[in-house]
């Protein structure tokens, strides 16, 4: 798969997940975790979205593992998901780029060369669903598809829990508090639109007395 794709499949399904056990889907720490994941297993190629920008540590990897080596094991995910525990990383950290992380291997998986998810024990033997060419239509299809998935898994999240991140907090507390001062800067309706008092009409006159006028005039 393309990086582009990856970042969608991982994305998407961090939302998904994130909505179907109560977490905040929208957290943009959180989402860009899951988007750090996605593209983590590349860091093996120098020319990668990611190791294109971490050539110090992609370069070496590559010369040693190659593409699709290490990186694209079951054993880096056990290693990753060690790696942040160990480190004190948050939970909610870790959880997104971990399944960004699989998402990747999932997606790569669909292509033809596969991935050694047994490597070092089985270097050569790869493990494939060939249903897919990278960059082709098909992998287009698989990314509309998961977009739609994206798309029901924000209409299932939690919105009441997104303003209670810390990224949101700040900004919520801050239309909050504008919104309070121009309600006491805004004047009364009262004020702007004082109350027309309607204008009396003239009483009219009795209908005996206009066709006694009407006849008075005829005469003579």
């Amino acid at each position: 798969m393309m990086a582009s794709s990856h970042i969608i499949v991982g994305t998407a399904t961090w939302t998904w997940l994130s909505a179907r056990f109560g977490l905040p889907a929208l957290d943009p720490l959180a989402l860009g975790m899951a988007v750090l994941g996605s593209l983590a297993p590349d860091i093996d190629h120098p020319k990668s979205a990611l190791g294109s920008r971490l050539k110090p540590i992609s370069v070496p990897i590559s010369i040693v593992f190659g593409h699709r080596g290490i990186t694209h094991s079951l054993l880096a995910v056990g290693a990753c998901a060690w790696v942040l525990l160990e480190s004190g990383v948050y939970t909610r950290f870790t959880a997104p780029f971990l399944v960004g992380y699989i998402m990747h291997l999932a997606g790569d998986l669909l292509s033809p060369a596969g991935l050694p998810l047994l490597y070092p024990l089985k270097r050569r033997r790869t493990f494939a669903l060939p249903i897919i060419k990278t960059g082709g239509f098909s992998e287009q299809l698989v990314v509309v598809l998961l977009c739609g998935w994206l798309i029901s898994g924000l209409f299932g999240c939690d919105w009441r829990g997104i303003a209670d991140t810390g990224p949101w907090r700040s900004l919520v507390a801050f239309l909050d508090e504008t919104e309070r001062t121009l309600s006491g800067l805004r004047p009364t309706p009262a004020a702007v639109f004082p109350p027309v008092k309607p204008v009396p009409k003239p009483p009219l006159k009795p209908a005996s007395h206009r066709v006694a006028s009407v006849a008075c005039g005829g005469c003579g």
